[in-house]
């Protein structure tokens, strides 16, 4: 149980860092705020105060990039990663081509932390 429990927390750690790593490259490849900031919000990683923020950021003039970076940094915040799956969930990969890459490179991060 324990080996489980420090797999699962390592898990954690590689994809927070990846993320973190990679914080600038997913926020340019999120083009527009719809449906980014709405899969967050409706699994609840964001309040109804950020996405509004955001939403009167962008009407403010604001660069996009700049608004999407603001809000991946509220989620690095949080104490683990499922946000990610928010964050790279099908509707947003077919609807942001240049997330797609980003989430392969995750995935092949991902074969080489569990590998024998």
């Amino acid at each position: 149980m324990f080996g489980v429990i420090q797999k699962e927390e390592r898990f954690n750690e590689v994809f927070l860092n990846y993320f973190k790593e990679n914080k600038i490259e997913i926020a340019h490849a999120i083009t527009k705020l719809f449906p980014f900031l709405e899969s967050l919000r409706d699994h609840s990683f964001i309040t109804d105060k950020i996405y509004a923020d955001s939403y009167e950021a962008c009407r403010n003039s604001v660069p996009i990039v700049e608004v999407v970076y603001n809000v991946l940094s509220h989620l690095e915040r949080l104490s683990d990663s499922s946000f990610l799956w928010a964050l790279f969930n099908r509707v947003n990969l077919k609807e942001y081509p240049a997330l797609r890459e980003i989430h392969k490179s995750l995935g092949t991060g991902r074969d080489k932390l569990f590998q024998p």
